[in-house]
């Protein structure tokens, strides 16, 4: 780190096309290197977070336009900076290298000394760092020096770069919000480097904690609200979703109640960078990911909305506003439209746009307008943001030049911006790139309290309901209606009733499944039986060392490249004593739910039919912490709709059996006479998988007609050589894009696109699978064989009827001896529900063993245990601390008790500090355990920790380290750092 501070020094402001600023107060900012006009630069964004070219530095600057240079960077980057609520502190990330040879060019670039948070009394100019380079990976997921991510001796993993901890956001109570990526994961299907996930934790590094284990995609930048609430950026590529889907989500500092703000429906593009402005609007930005380095445009919609508003409108663009954007000088405002717009929403920056092509020519018909980046709230409802002249753009559409030359500009009172002369110039200095404004006043001066309201911290005491006894590492998740819902494409073909072509060579001709909907063919609401939950799992990225993946970062290969195991099955309709089903107070039948899962697991839902078949899925990550209950969903992703209240449903009664999914899986089950009947599998998940559950279906009932001698239908499943560790019949039925095999689709481009891995499976649609049509005897998607046309020979497009387009064909189920109506016989119901709920489940394969790990794939348990201290709690505890008790919980592999560790840096009941104290604990039931201290702590100052550690069966370690005080805490978090000299 190189690093240090400068006197006062005058440096010239200049502009473009704007004028002078009128500013009353300080501006914290980060000048970044700029290397003329022909030079691109880097600069953080989503598709990589931990890049950033060197030498930028953290300044501070005055009204009379004199700045000081606070951070002077020669190898270093600043970024990230925030003012405290008392404007006395300034809070920023500090990579420590990124000079070029200190980068990892086999993983994206990333610095091999990480970057942490720091933050600089602003008077004194005393710095403290707030983090240290801490890593915290799966211990079960490979062999770890947990002291070293970088470099360890050959018999560990190692991630080959370092630990990035950055978008520190102060929060009331002398607490932080972060994201890090100390866990070590990477993306399940990757194009962002690396994995950032949220914390929490105390301004002096104590009492860690991940608030958002369901951000096993990435998060970015969390930012507080005035209502206390913590908006952040997040990957929403959950499933098969576009890769480059970034959402604006709202939660709560503890990691509770999270809910979208601003959802990922303007596929490409992705929202990111964020502020609420003194009237209480929320202001982000859009922009198309990696081309523009994160400049696109800006908008703003309220942070409430009328009593009886929905927040979101309709999922069908054309029902939503026009928002404004200007594309070109020729066109002028050229609005766009999309689904579950914001009430309210807004341009701020009409006069540009988002996308990947350059900003359109302003009013003299020579200079582009440019875009913009980084919004900050100021007094006044003012707004400072970054902008740059030019095409902001990497790409030649049609030009790159001048490239980037970032300024700090004020847009008075938030108003539409309709040309570069509407901005008020703060600083522009072509031989540098200024970014990152802050004002430095205090919250008060912005929004009108001394800081935003104060959230309590994860009480977990036992209030909520009866089944989460206080201390419980469990929560309840549940809905009050599955028929409410917005799941259909608002995108799509009429030919196919809105939903997408079977296979088409017509680029996005629908949004479902790839960026908004998910409907896995026609259906009724009366099709709904059941909800579905998934467990999910991070990806380790176990690239370098002992049993690395060499062509990935997982020993697995699924459809989302993410593990999903199955929780349980949950029917959701219900009868009146003499079977008359049950009505919710919309009158349509009750499928509300609710159940209780292990805490801090991520999971995600799909609704099935009385086959268990997917009718549609939410490709969206979810979590419950400790002692949630999250019930106010109001309806299946209802985004447009007022929310059924949850209160008064079947599922909130007194008497509803809370289907508890910790300790068993509940299936669907179809008996002899088409009757759905209910299965408890004994294991807390059940995963099905190729090699266990699927081949040896083929083996038995289907290679004796699909081999290479007879080859029935042109498909051979006895072919089991291997390419990229996926057996041939693997990918035959699997991962055929390319169409190698078998018949060909018939359209021009030879291949089979959209949601289709081959002919036989889609996507995590079974319903519209032709393999599951073959096993069941019927067609399942909802449509009739005349509905669209068919080629008549298999993969022969001239064979389609005359006229008919291969855009709109698909292929029928013809019943035939081998196949006939009704299923195959030598199949049962289990075994072809079986086939259909790995198709649910991304058609997973183990691909560990052949590639040398056995162990490390699909059945890997890539997730720490929950282990919830709820007593003492973190800091001041108002009662007297008579207990300590703790909350375990695991969701796959289980807890290993034997590895269970608790000690104190005090005496607990005669026990010396540091004692183990384990032994004391006693089983409350359900994952509680509690050691009672015989006398209370006296009431005082001293400081206090209480550290616990459990593994699961795994070898997954989870660690929690409780610092708290009897007494007043108003002494600490005063001196209680060591100043960086």
């Amino acid at each position: 780190m190189t690093y240090k501070i400068l006197a006062l020094c005058l440096i010239l402001v200049v502009g473009f096309n704007s004028h002078s600023a009128v500013v009353d107060y300080d501006i914290v900012y980060v000048k970044q290197p700029r290397f003329g006009d022909t030079v691109n630069t880097i600069w953080p964004e989503i598709a990589h977070p931990g890049r950033i070219d060197y030498g930028a530095d953290l300044m501070l600057l005055h009204p009379d336009g004199s700045e000081e240079t606070l951070i002077d960077c020669e190898v270093c980057s600043v970024t990230d900076p925030v003012i405290s609520f008392d404007a006395q502190w300034v809070y920023y990330s500090l990579f420590h290298d990124v000079s070029p040879d200190n980068l990892n060019t086999q993983r994206g670039r990333l610095p091999y000394q990480g970057a942490d948070i720091f933050r600089m009394h602003l008077q004194t100019r005393q710095i403290q760092q707030l983090t240290h380079g801490e890593f915290t990976p799966n211990t079960g997921a490979g062999n770890w020096d947990e002291s070293n991510p970088l470099n360890p001796d050959s018999s560990y993993n190692r991630l080959g770069y370092g630990i990035l901890n950055l978008g520190p956001m102060p929060l009331p109570g002398n607490k932080l919000a972060f994201t890090s990526n100390r866990n070590g994961f990477v993306p399940p299907r990757g194009y962002t480097n690396p994995n950032m996930q949220l914390y929490g934790m105390d301004v002096d590094g104590s009492n860690v904690e991940a608030i958002a284990p369901m951000t096993i995609g990435s998060a970015l930048h969390p930012t507080i609200l005035n209502d206390g609430r913590l908006m952040f950026s997040t990957l929403e590529t959950q499933g098969i979703r576009d890769l480059r889907l970034w959402a604006i989500w709202t939660i709560l500092p503890d990691g509770r109640h999270w809910q979208p703000l601003v959802s990922a429906m303007t596929s490409p593009n992705a929202f990111h960078f964020m502020t609420q402005i003194s009237s209480g609007e929320i202001v982000v930005e859009q922009y198309y990911n990696l081309n523009n380095n994160g400049f696109g445009a800006l908008y703003k919609f309220p942070v409430d909305r009328p009593t009886n508003q929905p927040q979101f409108g309709s999922p069908f663009p054309e029902l939503n506003p026009a928002i404004e954007q200007t594309v070109s000088q020729q066109t002028g405002p050229y609005p766009f439209r999309f689904s579950f717009t914001p009430y309210g929403y807004s341009a701020v920056t009409p006069m540009t746009h988002p996308g990947d092509s350059a900003a359109p020519i302003g009013n003299n018909g020579v200079d582009r307008v440019g875009k913009f980046t980084q919004p900050s709230a100021a007094p006044n409802n003012d707004l400072l943001v970054v902008w740059t002249p030019g095409p902001a753009n990497d790409l030649n559409r049609p030009t790159t030049v001048p490239y980037y030359d970032g300024g700090l500009y004020v847009i008075e009172n938030s108003a539409q911006v309709w040309q570069p002369e509407d901005l008020v110039l703060i600083k522009n200095d072509p031989n540098y790139n200024e970014v990152w404004p802050r004002a430095v006043v205090p919250w008060q001066a912005i929004h009108g309290t001394p800081e935003p309201a104060s959230r309590e911290w994860l009480p977990n005491d036992g209030q909520l309901n009866t089944q989460l006894p206080a201390g419980t590492p469990y929560g309840l998740v549940g809905s009050s209606s599955l028929y409410k819902r917005d799941t259909s494409p608002g995108r799509g073909s009429d030919h196919f009733d809105g939903l997408d072509p079977f296979n088409t060579s017509q680029n996005r001709i629908s949004s479902n499944w790839l960026w908004q909907g998910a409907e896995a063919g026609k259906y009724d609401n009366s099709d709904i039986w059941a909800i579905r939950l998934l467990a999910m799992e991070p990806n380790t990225h176990r690239r370098y060392g002992p049993n690395h993946a060499p062509s990935g970062s997982t020993d697995f290969y699924n459809h989302a490249n993410e593990r999903l195991r199955i929780m349980g099955e949950i029917p959701v309709r219900k009868e009146n004593p003499d079977g008359t089903p049950i009505l919710d107070a919309e009158g349509n039948p009750d499928t509300s739910f609710l159940v209780k899962i292990p805490a801090d697991t991520p999971f995600t839902f799909q609704t099935i039919d009385r086959n268990g078949m997917v009718l549609n899925m939410s490709q969206t990550w979810h979590q419950v912490r400790p002692g949630e209950v999250r019930t106010d969903c109001g309806g299946c992703h209802a985004h447009s709709q007022q929310p059924l209240d949850f209160a008064g449903t079947a599922a909130s009664l007194p008497d509803y059996p809370v289907w508890d999914l910790s300790k068993t899986t509940p299936f669907i089950k179809v008996n002899n006479q088409g009757e759905n009947e209910l299965e408890n599998k004994p294991e807390k998940v059940v995963n099905v998988e190729f090699y266990q559950d699927i081949r040896p279906i083929l083996e038995n009932h289907c290679v004796s007609c699909h081999n290479g001698n007879q080859n029935a239908g042109n498909l051979n499943l006895t072919d089991h050589s291997l390419e990229d560790y996926l057996p041939g019949d693997y990918r035959r039925l699997a991962k055929d894009e390319s169409a190698d095999y078998g018949y060909p689709p018939v359209i021009h481009n030879g291949v089979w696109r959209q949601t289709n891995a081959s002919r036989y499976i889609r996507k995590f649609q079974s319903r519209r699978s032709l393999l599951t049509w073959k096993v069941f005897g019927e067609r399942l998607d909802g449509w009739l064989n005349s509905d669209h046309p068919t080629a008549a020979i298999p993969g022969d497009a001239t064979s389609l009827p005359t006229g008919a387009n291969p855009n709109l064909a698909d292929l029928d189920f013809i019943p035939s001896s081998a196949h006939p109506a009704g299923g195959m016989s030598d199949l049962s119901r289990e075994q072809k529900m079986t086939i259909a709920r790995w198709i649910d489940l991304g058609a997973p394969i183990d691909t560990a063993e052949i590639r040398g790990n056995p162990g490390f794939g699909w059945f890997l348990d890539d997730l720490k245990p929950t282990l919830s201290i709820s007593l003492p709690r973190p800091n001041y505890n108002p009662t007297p601390v008579n207990m300590i008790r703790l909350g375990l919980a695991d969701a796959n592999s289980g807890i290993d008790l034997s590895t269970l560790s608790i000690k104190a840096n005090f005496m607990v009941n005669g026990q010396p500090a540091e004692s183990e104290l384990s032994g004391l604990a006693v089983n409350s039931g359900d994952g509680i355990y509690h050691i009672p201290i015989t006398t209370a702590l006296p009431v005082d100052t001293t400081e206090r920790h209480i550290r616990a550690e459990v593994a699961d069966h795994q070898g997954n370690i989870k660690r929690v380290d409780v610092r708290f005080y009897t007494g007043n805490p108003d002494i600490i978090f005063i001196d209680g750092f060591e100043p960086i000299e």
